[in-house]
């Protein structure tokens, strides 16, 4: 009777080790499945959080007037972003006026949010010239010739675009219908220079067929002297 009540209870201990055993590795199971859902998770919030981490940063540009702007909207980027970012970006310079000096406002919109940046509109700079002085020419045209209009026609020195836009010439004294002697004047950089203008008439040319027609005269004549020369000898033998 005693050894029965042994081996039940063995068995029962068995049973007990096998259940502790069994749940043992249940529990390590679920330990592991669990680990790898709190992983998908995480990996998820990362994506999440880099479209939220998104900042476009714009520059502050400066331009001449009457400058035209620039559509490419990666110009007005401050920083880099990524290619599908930036196909999705929409600029919009409506509020900026180039042709008048000024601070204006500009943005840029990706999805619901904006950002502002700043165009600055200045005069055009004036280059300083280059020439401290210049020489004028004397110009000779003829009676009925129109006068050149180019201002290099009458200056020396080779002359820029930027020069002779500071440049005024002043041609009102000059008859070129009346042969003679004329001044005209040229002020740059606040000094007037003084220059000549000579209209002459127009050299009439020889012809040659008249020079021609003299020799043939001239050689009918010598002719005609020798004949009368022949029949004087004649005469007198």
């Amino acid at each position: 009777m005693d050894k029965h009540v042994r081996i039940i209870t063995v068995s029962a201990l068995s049973l007990l080790g096998i259940l502790c055993i069994s749940s043992g590795i249940m529990y390590n199971s679920l330990q592991e499945n669990n680990v790898e859902e709190k992983v998908l998770v995480i990996v998820e919030q990362k994506q999440v959080s880099k479209e939220n981490d998104i900042d476009i940063k714009l520059k502050n540009l400066t331009i001449e007037v009457n400058t035209p702007l620039s559509v490419k909207i990666i110009d007005y980027l401050d920083s880099a972003v990524r290619d599908e970012v930036l196909a999705n970006l929409k600029l919009d310079t409506s509020a900026v006026n180039v042709t008048k000096p000024g601070t204006y406002n500009y943005t840029v919109s990706y999805k619901k949010k904006t950002y502002q940046g700043i165009i600055i509109v200045k005069e055009k700079e004036i280059v300083n010239n280059t020439l401290q002085s210049i020489t004028l020419k004397t110009v000779n045209i003829n009676v009925g010739t129109a006068l050149p209009t180019d201002v290099s026609n009458y200056v020396i020195e080779p002359l820029t675009d930027e020069v002779k836009t500071n440049m005024l010439i002043n041609l009102s004294k000059v008859n070129v219908n009346i042969a003679g002697s004329y001044q005209y004047t040229i002020t740059y950089n606040n000094s007037i220079y003084t220059g000549t203008i000579v209209v002459t008439e127009t050299q009439p040319t020889l012809s040659t067929n008249i020079d021609e027609s003299n020799t043939e005269t001239e050689k009918e004549t010598d002719t005609n002297t020798e004949i009368d020369t022949n029949k004087t000898t004649a005469q007198i033998n």
